[in-house]
Protein backbone atom coordinates (compact mmCIF):
# COMPACT_ATOMS: atom_id res chain seq x y z
CA UNK A 1 0.00 0.00 0.00
CA UNK A 2 1.42 3.26 -1.06
CA UNK A 3 2.16 6.22 1.79
CA UNK A 4 0.09 8.74 2.00
CA UNK A 5 1.75 10.58 3.57
CA UNK A 6 3.71 13.26 0.89
CA UNK A 7 7.12 13.50 2.30
CA UNK A 8 8.02 16.72 0.06
CA UNK A 9 5.04 18.79 1.68
CA UNK A 10 5.26 17.30 5.04
CA UNK A 11 9.32 19.01 5.09
CA UNK A 12 7.50 22.29 4.25
CA UNK A 13 5.66 21.88 6.94
CA UNK A 14 8.31 21.16 9.41
CA UNK A 15 9.78 24.11 8.51
CA UNK A 16 7.19 26.07 9.87
CA UNK A 17 7.88 24.84 13.33
CA UNK A 18 10.55 26.90 13.92
CA UNK A 19 8.54 29.82 12.39
CA UNK A 20 6.18 28.81 14.70
CA UNK A 21 8.28 28.69 18.02
CA UNK A 22 8.68 32.64 17.49
CA UNK A 23 5.60 33.34 16.60
CA UNK A 24 3.09 31.66 18.37
CA UNK A 25 0.15 33.06 16.11
CA UNK A 26 1.28 30.51 13.03
CA UNK A 27 0.92 27.53 15.27
CA UNK A 28 -2.35 26.43 13.95
CA UNK A 29 -1.32 26.86 10.21
CA UNK A 30 1.56 24.73 10.75
CA UNK A 31 -0.65 21.96 12.42
CA UNK A 32 -2.79 22.29 9.10
CA UNK A 33 0.55 22.48 6.95
CA UNK A 34 1.24 18.71 8.73
CA UNK A 35 -2.09 17.67 8.94
CA UNK A 36 -2.68 17.82 4.95
CA UNK A 37 0.83 16.34 4.08
CA UNK A 38 0.17 13.19 6.72
CA UNK A 39 -3.21 12.45 5.08
CA UNK A 40 -4.61 12.91 8.53
CA UNK A 41 -8.44 14.82 9.27
CA UNK A 42 -6.22 17.19 11.72
CA UNK A 43 -3.17 17.50 14.07
CA UNK A 44 -2.97 18.86 17.55
CA UNK A 45 -0.09 18.82 20.13
CA UNK A 46 -0.69 18.50 24.61
CA UNK A 47 1.09 16.75 27.21
CA UNK A 48 1.47 12.99 26.79
CA UNK A 49 -0.39 12.90 30.96
CA UNK A 50 -1.79 15.43 32.67
CA UNK A 51 -4.27 16.62 30.24
CA UNK A 52 -6.14 20.02 30.70
CA UNK A 53 -8.19 22.95 29.35
CA UNK A 54 -6.57 24.60 27.77
CA UNK A 55 -3.19 23.43 27.42
CA UNK A 56 -3.67 22.00 23.70
CA UNK A 57 -2.38 23.26 20.54
CA UNK A 58 -4.80 22.16 17.65
CA UNK A 59 -6.16 22.56 14.31
CA UNK A 60 -9.32 24.56 14.17
CA UNK A 61 -11.77 21.67 12.30
CA UNK A 62 -11.17 19.37 15.75
CA UNK A 63 -12.13 21.77 18.30
CA UNK A 64 -15.70 20.71 18.91
CA UNK A 65 -14.25 17.11 19.37
CA UNK A 66 -11.91 19.03 21.93
CA UNK A 67 -15.06 20.14 23.69
CA UNK A 68 -16.52 16.90 24.22
CA UNK A 69 -13.20 15.23 24.75
CA UNK A 70 -12.80 17.23 28.20
CA UNK A 71 -16.60 18.10 29.04
CA UNK A 72 -17.44 14.38 29.36
CA UNK A 73 -14.12 13.47 31.01
CA UNK A 74 -13.44 11.24 27.77
CA UNK A 75 -9.43 13.01 28.54
CA UNK A 76 -9.17 10.86 31.57
CA UNK A 77 -9.82 7.51 30.28
CA UNK A 78 -8.79 8.07 27.04
CA UNK A 79 -7.42 4.40 25.79
CA UNK A 80 -4.57 5.21 23.43
CA UNK A 81 -2.83 6.11 26.67
CA UNK A 82 -1.77 2.56 27.31
CA UNK A 83 1.00 2.89 24.41
CA UNK A 84 2.63 5.58 26.52
CA UNK A 85 5.45 3.44 27.22
CA UNK A 86 5.88 2.43 23.62
CA UNK A 87 5.91 6.29 23.23
CA UNK A 88 8.82 6.99 25.17
CA UNK A 89 10.74 3.25 23.80
CA UNK A 90 10.30 4.16 20.27
CA UNK A 91 9.00 7.99 19.91
CA UNK A 92 6.12 7.08 17.50
CA UNK A 93 3.11 5.07 18.64
CA UNK A 94 0.47 3.85 15.62
CA UNK A 95 -2.29 2.57 16.49
CA UNK A 96 -2.08 -0.73 15.52
CA UNK A 97 0.66 -0.90 18.41
CA UNK A 98 -2.41 -0.25 20.99
CA UNK A 99 -5.35 -1.44 19.54
CA UNK A 100 -6.36 -4.26 17.60
CA UNK A 101 -9.61 -4.18 15.21
CA UNK A 102 -11.75 -6.18 17.40
CA UNK A 103 -10.88 -3.10 20.24
CA UNK A 104 -11.91 -0.62 17.41
CA UNK A 105 -15.37 -1.79 17.50
CA UNK A 106 -15.84 -2.50 20.88
CA UNK A 107 -13.70 0.23 22.95
CA UNK A 108 -15.98 3.20 23.87
CA UNK A 109 -13.21 6.00 23.17
CA UNK A 110 -13.66 4.73 19.71
CA UNK A 111 -17.04 3.74 19.45
CA UNK A 112 -18.82 6.00 21.72
CA UNK A 113 -16.05 9.23 21.09
CA UNK A 114 -14.09 9.16 17.88
CA UNK A 115 -16.99 7.66 15.72
CA UNK A 116 -19.12 10.55 16.82
CA UNK A 117 -16.94 12.96 14.46
CA UNK A 118 -15.77 10.42 12.23
CA UNK A 119 -12.41 9.52 13.31
CA UNK A 120 -10.87 6.57 14.46
CA UNK A 121 -7.11 6.13 14.05
CA UNK A 122 -3.99 8.09 14.93
CA UNK A 123 -0.39 8.02 15.12
CA UNK A 124 1.52 9.81 18.27
CA UNK A 125 4.96 11.51 17.97
CA UNK A 126 6.45 11.40 21.51
CA UNK A 127 9.00 14.40 22.38
CA UNK A 128 10.27 16.45 24.88
CA UNK A 129 9.88 20.08 26.15
CA UNK A 130 12.37 20.59 29.39
CA UNK A 131 10.88 17.85 31.76
CA UNK A 132 7.71 17.16 30.08
CA UNK A 133 6.54 15.29 27.83
CA UNK A 134 4.42 15.94 24.66
CA UNK A 135 3.02 14.40 21.84
CA UNK A 136 2.16 15.54 18.37
CA UNK A 137 -1.17 13.23 16.91
CA UNK A 138 -1.89 12.84 14.50
CA UNK A 139 -6.08 12.15 13.22
CA UNK A 140 -7.31 10.00 10.85
CA UNK A 141 -11.26 9.24 9.64
CA UNK A 142 -13.24 6.00 10.15
CA UNK A 143 -12.77 5.36 6.24
CA UNK A 144 -9.03 6.22 5.86
CA UNK A 145 -6.39 4.15 5.95
CA UNK A 146 -4.97 3.28 9.17
CA UNK A 147 -1.15 4.75 9.73
CA UNK A 148 1.26 2.10 8.99
CA UNK A 149 4.93 0.59 9.02
CA UNK A 150 6.81 2.93 6.16
CA UNK A 151 4.63 5.97 7.90
CA UNK A 152 5.75 4.91 11.33
CA UNK A 153 9.52 5.38 9.71
CA UNK A 154 9.05 8.76 8.25
CA UNK A 155 7.23 10.60 11.19
CA UNK A 156 9.52 9.50 13.29
CA UNK A 157 12.49 11.33 11.65
CA UNK A 158 9.75 14.70 12.75
CA UNK A 159 11.07 14.29 16.20
CA UNK A 160 14.35 16.20 16.13
CA UNK A 161 12.06 19.01 15.01
CA UNK A 162 9.99 18.98 17.15
CA UNK A 163 11.99 18.89 20.31
CA UNK A 164 14.55 21.97 18.68
CA UNK A 165 11.15 24.17 18.73
CA UNK A 166 9.76 23.18 21.88
CA UNK A 167 13.77 23.81 23.20
CA UNK A 168 13.34 27.58 21.88
CA UNK A 169 9.88 28.21 22.90
CA UNK A 170 11.41 27.04 26.70
CA UNK A 171 13.95 29.12 26.16
CA UNK A 172 12.22 32.41 26.04
CA UNK A 173 9.49 31.27 28.48
CA UNK A 174 12.27 30.85 30.97
CA UNK A 175 13.94 34.11 29.85
CA UNK A 176 10.43 35.79 30.65
CA UNK A 177 9.73 33.97 34.03
CA UNK A 178 13.01 35.10 34.76
CA UNK A 179 12.29 38.89 34.18
CA UNK A 180 9.32 38.79 36.13
CA UNK A 181 10.86 37.17 38.75
CA UNK A 182 13.05 40.09 39.29
CA UNK A 183 10.74 42.81 38.93
CA UNK A 184 8.99 41.09 41.47
CA UNK A 185 12.32 41.01 43.33
CA UNK A 186 13.02 44.70 43.12
CA UNK A 187 9.00 45.64 44.25
CA UNK A 188 9.69 43.59 47.35
CA UNK A 189 7.38 41.20 46.26
CA UNK A 190 7.83 37.55 47.35
CA UNK A 191 6.63 35.04 44.37
CA UNK A 192 7.04 31.92 43.51
CA UNK A 193 6.37 30.27 39.89
CA UNK A 194 4.50 27.05 39.37
CA UNK A 195 4.28 24.24 36.40
CA UNK A 196 0.81 22.56 35.15
CA UNK A 197 1.42 20.44 38.03
CA UNK A 198 1.36 22.64 40.88
CA UNK A 199 5.34 21.95 41.08
CA UNK A 200 7.43 24.75 41.80
CA UNK A 201 9.43 25.74 38.59
CA UNK A 202 10.93 29.19 40.61
CA UNK A 203 10.97 31.38 43.36
CA UNK A 204 12.53 34.63 43.82
CA UNK A 205 15.31 35.31 46.55
CA UNK A 206 12.63 37.40 48.47
CA UNK A 207 10.41 34.24 48.68
CA UNK A 208 13.22 32.07 49.19
CA UNK A 209 14.39 33.84 52.14
CA UNK A 210 10.95 32.74 53.99
CA UNK A 211 11.16 29.36 53.79
CA UNK A 212 12.51 27.96 56.99
CA UNK A 213 11.16 24.69 59.37
CA UNK A 214 7.77 25.40 58.74
CA UNK A 215 7.63 26.79 55.09
CA UNK A 216 9.12 24.95 53.14
CA UNK A 217 9.99 22.74 49.50
CA UNK A 218 9.52 19.22 49.42
CA UNK A 219 9.97 17.20 46.36
CA UNK A 220 9.38 20.81 44.34
CA UNK A 221 5.56 21.45 46.32
CA UNK A 222 5.60 24.02 48.64
CA UNK A 223 4.60 22.47 52.15
CA UNK A 224 3.85 23.99 55.23
CA UNK A 225 4.38 22.12 58.80
CA UNK A 226 0.54 21.84 58.92
CA UNK A 227 -0.99 18.97 56.42
CA UNK A 228 -4.50 20.62 55.87
CA UNK A 229 -2.52 23.88 54.80
CA UNK A 230 -0.87 21.87 52.32
CA UNK A 231 -3.78 20.63 51.32
CA UNK A 232 -5.32 23.95 50.79
CA UNK A 233 -2.46 25.46 48.63
CA UNK A 234 -2.95 22.19 46.53
CA UNK A 235 -6.79 22.60 45.84
CA UNK A 236 -5.58 26.37 45.22
CA UNK A 237 -3.43 25.84 42.68
CA UNK A 238 -5.51 23.22 41.54
CA UNK A 239 -8.54 25.55 41.26
CA UNK A 240 -6.09 28.17 39.10
CA UNK A 241 -4.74 26.10 36.82
CA UNK A 242 -7.72 24.47 35.46
CA UNK A 243 -7.45 21.11 36.86
CA UNK A 244 -11.61 21.11 37.95
CA UNK A 245 -13.97 23.58 36.26
CA UNK A 246 -16.48 23.15 39.26
CA UNK A 247 -15.00 23.58 42.46
CA UNK A 248 -16.21 25.74 44.62
CA UNK A 249 -15.33 30.13 44.85
CA UNK A 250 -13.47 29.51 48.04
CA UNK A 251 -11.49 27.03 47.07
CA UNK A 252 -9.92 30.15 44.91
CA UNK A 253 -9.18 32.27 48.19
CA UNK A 254 -5.83 32.88 49.43
CA UNK A 255 -4.37 30.57 51.75
CA UNK A 256 -2.92 30.95 54.91
CA UNK A 257 0.28 29.38 55.73
CA UNK A 258 1.12 30.02 59.79
CA UNK A 259 4.18 30.08 61.53
CA UNK A 260 4.92 29.39 64.91
CA UNK A 261 5.73 32.43 66.98
CA UNK A 262 5.38 34.92 63.55
CA UNK A 263 2.94 36.11 61.26
CA UNK A 264 1.07 34.09 58.96
CA UNK A 265 1.92 33.91 54.97
CA UNK A 266 -0.89 34.25 52.94
CA UNK A 267 -0.12 33.10 49.25
CA UNK A 268 -2.25 33.61 46.26
CA UNK A 269 -1.74 32.57 42.86
CA UNK A 270 -3.16 33.41 39.68
CA UNK A 271 -2.71 32.23 36.27
CA UNK A 272 -0.24 33.02 33.99
CA UNK A 273 -1.96 33.89 30.47
CA UNK A 274 -0.54 34.48 27.74
CA UNK A 275 0.28 33.64 24.11
CA UNK A 276 -0.88 28.73 22.79
CA UNK A 277 3.08 28.45 23.53
CA UNK A 278 2.62 28.17 26.89
CA UNK A 279 2.08 24.99 26.25
CA UNK A 280 5.50 24.05 26.32
CA UNK A 281 6.86 26.63 29.41
CA UNK A 282 8.00 25.35 32.47
CA UNK A 283 5.53 27.86 34.71
CA UNK A 284 1.94 28.40 34.73
CA UNK A 285 1.19 29.94 37.14
CA UNK A 286 2.43 32.47 40.14
CA UNK A 287 1.81 32.84 43.31
CA UNK A 288 2.41 36.23 45.48
CA UNK A 289 3.18 35.40 49.28
CA UNK A 290 3.10 37.91 51.63
CA UNK A 291 4.55 38.21 55.11
CA UNK A 292 1.74 40.06 57.35
CA UNK A 293 4.19 40.41 59.90
CA UNK A 294 5.53 43.49 57.16
CA UNK A 295 2.30 45.26 57.17
CA UNK A 296 0.43 44.45 60.40
CA UNK A 297 0.92 47.76 61.90
CA UNK A 298 -0.75 49.59 59.04
CA UNK A 299 -3.26 47.00 58.57
CA UNK A 300 -4.58 47.42 62.64
CA UNK A 301 -4.62 50.77 61.54
CA UNK A 302 -6.93 50.22 58.83
CA UNK A 303 -9.49 47.85 60.89
CA UNK A 304 -9.35 50.65 63.52
CA UNK A 305 -10.78 53.15 61.28
CA UNK A 306 -12.98 51.09 59.67
CA UNK A 307 -14.58 49.26 62.52
CA UNK A 308 -14.09 51.70 64.98
CA UNK A 309 -11.76 49.36 67.39
CA UNK A 310 -10.27 51.40 70.73
CA UNK A 311 -6.79 51.83 70.77
CA UNK A 312 -6.53 48.63 72.83
CA UNK A 313 -8.39 46.69 70.38
CA UNK A 314 -6.41 48.07 67.47
CA UNK A 315 -4.08 46.74 69.54
CA UNK A 316 -5.02 43.24 69.95
CA UNK A 317 -5.92 42.97 66.49
CA UNK A 318 -2.36 43.79 65.36
CA UNK A 319 -0.83 41.30 67.27
CA UNK A 320 -3.41 38.86 66.08
CA UNK A 321 -2.99 39.55 62.58
CA UNK A 322 1.18 38.99 63.52
CA UNK A 323 0.11 35.38 64.75
CA UNK A 324 -0.07 36.05 68.33
CA UNK A 325 -2.22 33.99 70.38
CA UNK A 326 -4.68 34.80 73.05
CA UNK A 327 -2.08 33.99 75.92
CA UNK A 328 0.48 35.69 74.09
CA UNK A 329 -1.06 38.91 73.76
CA UNK A 330 -2.06 38.60 77.67
CA UNK A 331 1.78 38.15 78.34
CA UNK A 332 2.22 41.39 75.55
CA UNK A 333 -0.24 43.61 76.87
CA UNK A 334 0.11 42.91 80.69
CA UNK A 335 -3.39 41.93 81.06
CA UNK A 336 -4.95 38.41 82.37
CA UNK A 337 -5.67 35.62 79.99
CA UNK A 338 -9.44 35.97 80.33
CA UNK A 339 -9.28 39.79 79.69
CA UNK A 340 -7.41 39.26 76.66
CA UNK A 341 -9.54 36.62 75.53
CA UNK A 342 -12.81 39.29 75.87
CA UNK A 343 -10.75 41.93 73.70
CA UNK A 344 -10.17 39.02 71.12
CA UNK A 345 -14.08 38.81 71.01
CA UNK A 346 -14.65 41.99 70.61
CA UNK A 347 -12.42 42.57 67.72
CA UNK A 348 -13.73 39.32 66.02
CA UNK A 349 -17.44 40.46 66.36
CA UNK A 350 -17.20 44.04 65.65
CA UNK A 351 -15.17 42.84 62.18
CA UNK A 352 -17.75 40.26 61.57
CA UNK A 353 -15.44 37.31 61.88
CA UNK A 354 -15.24 34.54 64.15
CA UNK A 355 -11.33 32.67 63.69
CA UNK A 356 -8.09 34.49 63.82
CA UNK A 357 -7.84 33.20 60.42
CA UNK A 358 -11.00 34.93 59.32
CA UNK A 359 -9.87 38.10 60.37
CA UNK A 360 -6.21 37.61 58.41
CA UNK A 361 -7.99 36.79 55.22
CA UNK A 362 -10.41 39.95 55.90
CA UNK A 363 -7.43 42.26 55.88
CA UNK A 364 -5.90 41.07 53.24
CA UNK A 365 -9.18 41.35 51.06
CA UNK A 366 -9.31 45.03 52.08
CA UNK A 367 -5.85 45.64 50.79
CA UNK A 368 -5.65 43.60 47.11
Amino acid sequence: MATRIDISELEKAMDGLLESALVPERWAGTLEAISRATGSAGAHIMPAVGKFSPGFLTTPNLLGAFDVYFAEGWHKRDFRERGLPIALAKGVIIEHDIASEEEFRRQEFYTEFLARFGLRYSAMIGFTSGDTLLSLNLQRRVDDHPFDREEERILLAMRSKLTASAEIIRSLQTAKIEGMSEAFELSGTASVFFDRTGRVSHLNNRAERLLDGDIRIVDRELVSGSQEETGLLRRHLKAVLGGDTFLSPAVSTPVLFSRPGKAPLVIRAQLLRGLPADLFAHSHAVAIVTDLSERARADGDLLRRLFALTPQEATVARLLMEGSSPRQIAEICGLTYETARGYVKKVLSKTGTQRQSQLISLLFGLKI
